[in-house]
């Protein structure tokens, strides 16, 4: 079997080195002021409204939102001599800590969060001021349980960057990959891609998505080779730099777990992510939109929130998307208000130009769950 590169993998640390050292972008926004009053309604703490506006016949109040950004990097992981895929890797954030505090919902996760990042400082205080002191073991490998679009994906880049910010992890990264990052179609591929994957995430963290794919009925599935590669390369005393998440709907997810007593015992942290609610969804939307600078009118703002109120009413739990649904909505009212100001563009003006109004809003499309025919 072909040994894993290791010029290969020096070259892209010093890549990811290089981006980690770099200040520019970084910053959050210091003067945002969004989830400051929890006891504010969300009208009341998210809106800013500003002077009445006219446009296609309309007189309408605004809301102000702010901006937002992400760093992402791309690598390839190569399976064999022929094929390769691509992983992605979030670069760590500067303040995750006023980023896990701006996190909509998820109190029960910032609790448990605190908790195990107060042990692994306590262990570093004993080192440092009681040598002789026994200390906790903690692990810092993690299970998120939860569907699609609940957030899981955010947390995981904050936990990386709050464990670097705390001396845990040497970088903070995150490298996110799934099934198909592993399985390939030669024999020894499924450990050329984990030894690289795990290379990759040194001093940050490894997240698979959809984990228990992994685990599937076949005793022929390569992806238990996987699951036990990762046990083994885990049980590495020098495999301390790292933590891994595994991530999934919680039923398969917890399957998983009890089948397989060694990843039981090497993840004891659980996370559980909720749907969220309606009112946060709505947070979600006015937090989405701040990226490209963009105002709602009052009266499109009253006109969305019917709409989801609407949708939310009528949702399968089960194919339910969360934020992911709120994304793909978003997208369908830009396409729209780009159509409408090009059409009127002799009366588009700065203002006018980021302005979201009711012509904007779409119709919301939702799979509604259907009753079971029974005999």
């Amino acid at each position: 079997m072909k040994d894993f590169n290791e010029e290969e993998y020096m070259e892209f640390d010093k890549k990811l080195t290089e981006f980690l050292e770099k200040d520019e972008g970084w910053d959050a926004d210091e003067n945002d002021s969004i989830g400051e009053d929890e006891n504010k309604s969300v009208d009341e703490a998210l809106f800013n409204v500003e002077e009445e506006v006219d446009l296609d016949e309309s007189t309408e109040e605004s809301i102000d939102v702010e901006d937002e950004g992400e760093q992402v990097v791309v690598s390839d992981v190569e399976q064999n001599g022929s094929m390769k895929v691509s992983v992605k890797i979030l670069l760590p954030i500067k303040n995750p800590r006023k980023e896990l505090d701006r996190l909509v919902g998820c109190g029960s996760i910032k609790q448990r969060m605190e908790e195990l990042l107060s042990l692994t400082k306590y262990n570093k205080m004993l080192a440092e001021l009681c040598p002789a002191s026994k200390r906790h073991e903690v692990s810092l490998h993690s299970v998120f349980f939860g569907r699609p679009g609940t957030g899981k994906t955010t947390v995981c880049k904050i936990y990386g960057s709050l464990l670097h910010e705390a001396g845990v992890l040497s970088k903070g990264h995150v490298v996110v990959c799934d099934r198909g990052t592993f399985i390939g179609t030669l024999w020894g591929d499924e450990e050329r891609s984990v030894r690289q994957v795990v290379e990759a995430a040194q001093g940050g963290v490894l997240m698979i998505d959809e984990a228990y794919l992994l685990n599937s009925k076949s005793e022929n599935d390569p992806g238990k080779l996987v699951i036990q590669l990762l046990m083994n390369i885990l049980s590495d005393e020098r495999q301390r730099d790292i933590a891994v998440v595994l991530c999934g709907y919680k039923e398969p997810m917890t399957k998983l777990l009890e089948l397989n007593p060694g990843l039981h015992s090497r993840f004891p942290n659980r996370f559980e992510f909720a749907d969220f609610t309606l009112d946060e969804l709505l947070n979600i939307t006015l937090l989405r939109i701040k990226e490209y600078g963009y105002q709602f009118t009052r009266s499109a703002w009253e006109k969305y929130k019917q709409m989801l109120k609407e949708a939310y009413t009528l949702r399968d739990p089960q194919t339910w998307g969360n934020a992911r649904f709120i994304a793909n909505q978003l997208e369908r009212i830009y396409i729209q208000h780009a159509l409408r100001c090009v059409k009127h563009s002799d009366a588009m003006d700065q203002r006018h130009l980021l302005l979201l109004t009711p012509a904007d809003i779409q119709p919301i499309e939702v799979p509604v769950q259907r009753p079971r025919m029974g005999f």
